[in-house]
């Protein structure tokens, strides 16, 4: 071959031009040997474009053999001084060029075309493999890959690689998209990419917007809700995830996704020991205890843990619970990294829970916590997070969940504790769950005697408090110093309010009220004390009270007794007094009092 000449005649060239499309522009041509079986070779001509390769016959008419993207490459090897070998997803070959600086050049080319294409990530990156005998002569390849200046373009460059994996695919170049990222996104500063932005575009335009991802060094969450998601659109997005060095949160809500998308989302964690991915938020999807089962083998393995992990309404059962905290537990990263850990909406009664409570025992760092309709046990939870999470333990949802009614009216000495030890709580959410008088003082007095809380949301709606919780809230609630919001509506409390609410008036802290759906059993000659008390406490002058919510309360024509009350308050910015039924004199009434009132918004 030395004795040719590798530059491609003209009559050639204009027949490659026809073979490959006189839309494409050409970078450069080369007339090359192609490697058959041992030493055979034949003539072929290599032309490169922006985005692609192609190998063609070197005879008229030519005729292509290989081409393929540049994303397309696997690695490329050059272990002779004149030999060029590609291997890319479809297929592979082996050149011999005119001299050694040819084959620089065209290793070159290929190079500062990905560098343009995808902007931050390595040419050895992106070509997988790359290998060049002698090493000297990577070595100054390399050195002219970096000092070659690079536009990166909006959003790390998404429309390049956009455009390029659209050529890859063999999919439409849709300029809406490149319009929405490069403007919208950009404004937006966004690093998420939301596949409803999208939703109104077909699954295979999807595709190639996901699978930008793989390469993007800009987007590092992948996010979408209530839009359920086609076989290839998964199939990109398992993809992305086996293969994205940036991707760090993963949000699929409510995407349709069942047991095996769970499977496939660990074999692509399996095949990329180095993901980023630290956040997985899979709920609403019924993914069962297979499909969590075979995630939590992989979470095993995770190096830098996880730090949010959102399964609510997969259909887990305890059986699945154990298995995924066996193998967080597992993970020594797990115990620092994991913040926020949500199960919500999954059937956890029973005592087959050893290995979830051990979990929750041992030091771990969770700063949010929700198992709310899970019927798991109040008091078994309180008793594992007083062992292992008292320092960060910031939010815990338990919203009907179960606090066993036992024949003893003792309250475990672990429940109370808890609450009294609890270095950064600021919101406990006990909603719907049946509180028994003697867990309600040992929640109160726990937190009471807690030196290291301030400004608490408690949550103690529908908890069937009636006359017996009513009467333990007397006895505490003015004397607690760090609850600043308070719910206790919807509990039966009744004409029992009239003597709650001068105690509660007593209390220096609660900012926030809500006592709504406490009035139906009230009998008519017992609501006006009930009200005069309420009207009472909105009025005094020091009273720390902002917010009050009487709704769903059906007063009717009774609520005008508060709304007189509200031209003179000056402490209330906010009520709520809707699902009352006050009909046209309260809404007259309504309208006298916030004319006087400057405070309300």
């Amino acid at each position: 071959m030395s004795e040719e000449v590798s530059e491609v005649p003209k009559e050639l060239q204009e027949s490659v031009r026809d073979a490959i499309g006189r839309k494409v522009k050409l970078s450069l041509r080369r007339r090359v040997k192609l490697e058959i079986k041992g030493d055979k070779t034949e003539n072929r001509v290599l032309a490169l474009s922006s985005q692609r390769a192609y190998l063609l016959t070197a005879r008229i008419p030519a005729k292509v053999e290989h081409a393929f993207n540049y994303l397309e490459v696997q690695g490329i090897a050059c272990n002779k001084p004149t030999q060029l070998s590609v291997e890319y997803e479809r297929g592979s070959f082996s050149l011999k060029l005119l001299s050694t600086e040819e084959v620089n050049e065209v290793v070159g080319h290929i190079g500062n075309c990905m560098l343009r294409i995808c902007p931050g990530l390595g040419q050895c990156v992106l070509m997988k493999k790359l290998t060049m005998e002698p090493p000297e002569r990577l070595t100054a390849l390399q050195a002219l890959w970096d000092d070659q200046a690079v536009d990166t373009g909006p959003c790390g460059g998404f429309s390049q690689m956009y455009r390029c994996v659209c050529d890859w695919l063999g999919l439409p170049y849709r300029e809406e998209v490149q319009w929405d990222v490069d403007t919208i996104y950009l404004s937006q500063d966004s690093r998420e990419l939301n596949l409803q932005d999208f939703s109104h575009l077909e699954n295979r335009d999807m595709v190639a917007i996901i699978a930008v991802l793989e390469f993007s060094q800009w987007f590092t969450k992948l996010s979408t809700k209530d839009y359920k998601l086609s076989a290839d659109v998964c199939e990109q997005i398992l993809r992305v995830v086996s293969r994205s060095a940036r991707l760090e949160e993963l949000v699929l809500d409510n995407a349709g996704l069942k047991t095996d998308f769970a499977q496939k989302l660990a074999s692509s964690l399996a095949h990329h020991p180095n993901s980023a991915l630290t956040t997985i938020n899979l709920s609403n999807n019924p993914l069962e205890d297979r499909g969590i089962i075979s995630l939590g083998g992989q979470f095993a393995k995770l190096r830098i843990g996880l730090k949010h992990l959102n399964f609510s309404k997969t259909s887990l059962s305890p059986k699945g619970v154990n298995s995924l905290c066996q193998s967080l537990s597992a993970n020594p990263s797990i115990p620092s990294s994991l913040v926020h850990l949500d199960l919500s909406g999954n059937v956890l009664r029973g005592d087959e829970m050893q290995h979830f409570y051990h979990f929750l025992a041992q030091p771990n760092s969770l700063v949010t916590l929700d198992l709310s309709n899970t019927d798991c046990a109040l008091d078994q939870v309180c008793s594992a997070l007083l062992r292992g999470t008292l320092q960060h333990l910031a939010v815990l949802n338990m919203s009907k969940s179960v606090f066993p009614h036992r024949k003893s009216k003792d309250v475990p000495p672990s429940f109370k504790h808890f609450f009294s030890s609890a270095f950064s709580l600021s919101s406990v959410n006990l909603s719907g769950t049946k509180l028994p008088p003697e867990a309600l003082k040992a929640l109160l007095l726990g937190l009471a005697s807690n030196p290291n809380i301030k400004e608490v949301t408690l949550d103690l709606s529908c908890c069937e408090l009636r006359s017996g919780g009513s009467q333990i809230l007397e006895g505490c609630i003015a004397e607690i110093p760090n609850i600043s919001s308070l719910d206790i509506s919807d509990n039966g409390l009744d004409s029992d309010l009239s003597t709650l609410l001068v105690w509660l008036a007593k209390n220096r802290s609660i900012r926030h009220l809500s006592l709504g759906k406490n009035f139906t059993n009230i009998k008519s000659k017992n609501l006006a004390p009930v009200l005069d008390n309420l009207v009472q406490m909105i009025q005094e002058e020091d009273s720390p009270l902002t917010s009050l919510s009487l709704a769903d309360s059906r007063l009717k024509s009774d609520l005008t007794i508060v709304l007189n009350a509200l031209g003179s308050n000056s402490s209330l910015t906010r009520l709520d007094i809707s699902g009352n039924a006050m009909g046209d004199m309260g809404a007259k009434m309504l309208a006298k009092a916030l004319q006087i009132n400057t405070k309300l918004r």
